[in-house]
């Protein structure tokens, strides 16, 4: 019985290893594939021209010399197949990883909804407030007497910044909006000279999911200040008008 389990769950761990590898391990076979088609390729010309020597033919390939390039066409449709079936992969994989974002990001607001419904909006405050609070306390952090500590939710870091280089940062990334239609996390970032995320590339807004669901498409900026225990005060950044994992489809 003990034995059984045991195969159970190591073929159940190795099955979803495959599953995560599988994109790795079909473009390693690719990369494989093209040097074996090139290789197979010299081979079979070296013999192709044997043949033809042999035979006297240079005027028409002889039909022994074709049957030489029979592997190279094996070895080159199996790796274009492995290309193929990486890029497959890999689109199923963000499909995947784009829902479970759209699902979380959705209960992840309507908590704050009933949060504030239910206990009010000063409550959601302290409720935040706390996690930052909770979160500096494990960061030794030093900041400059020329800039301000920042934090952003989904970014989930302590950053130093100046005000004055936030302001610029927010504006830049509304003015993408307006100019191309729609924008992401991670630009917000780069305007701030932060590190990109994965999520930066996936959660972003659109001029018209902002029309439709908040009524206006500019991306406003809350600054909130927190006082920490040790006196030090961080400003969180807030957006009423949340980014989400959709925002392309609109």
């Amino acid at each position: 019985m003990k034995k059984s389990r045991f195969l159970q769950n190591a073929l159940g761990k190795s099955k979803l290893y495959l599953t995560k590898a599988s994109p790795t391990i079909l473009t390693c076979l690719g990369a494989i594939g093209v040097v074996a088609t090139a290789v197979a390729a010299h081979k079979a010309t070296l013999k192709a021209i044997v043949i033809s020597r042999r035979e006297g033919r240079y005027d028409k390939v002889p039909s022994g010399a074709v049957r030489c390039y029979i592997p190279v066409i094996i070895v080159g449709a199996s790796t274009i197949a492995c290309i193929f079936g990486a890029n497959a992969l890999n689109k199923r994989q963000i499909e995947a990883l784009t829902s479970a974002y759209i699902l979380m990001h959705g209960a992840f607001e309507q908590y704050k909804k009933k949060t504030k419904e239910l206990l009010g909006e000063d409550a959601d405050i302290q409720i935040r407030s706390s996690i930052i609070q909770d979160k500096y306390g494990e960061c030794d952090i030093s900041v400059s007497a020329t800039k301000k500590l920042f934090y952003e939710e989904h970014y989930g870091k302590f950053f130093e910044s100046s005000e004055e280089a936030v302001l610029l940062a927010e504006y830049h990334l509304n003015r993408n909006l307006m100019l191309r239609g729609y924008a992401n996390l991670n630009e917000l970032y780069s305007f701030l000279d932060l590190p990109n995320t994965e999520a930066g590339d996936i959660l972003g807004w659109s001029l018209y999911a902002g029309g439709a669901f908040y009524g206006y498409s500019w991306v406003d900026f809350e600054h909130r200040k927190i006082v920490m225990d040790d006196g030090l005060e961080c400003c969180m950044i807030e957006m009423p008008f949340t980014p989400t994992a959709d925002y392309m489809d609109y």
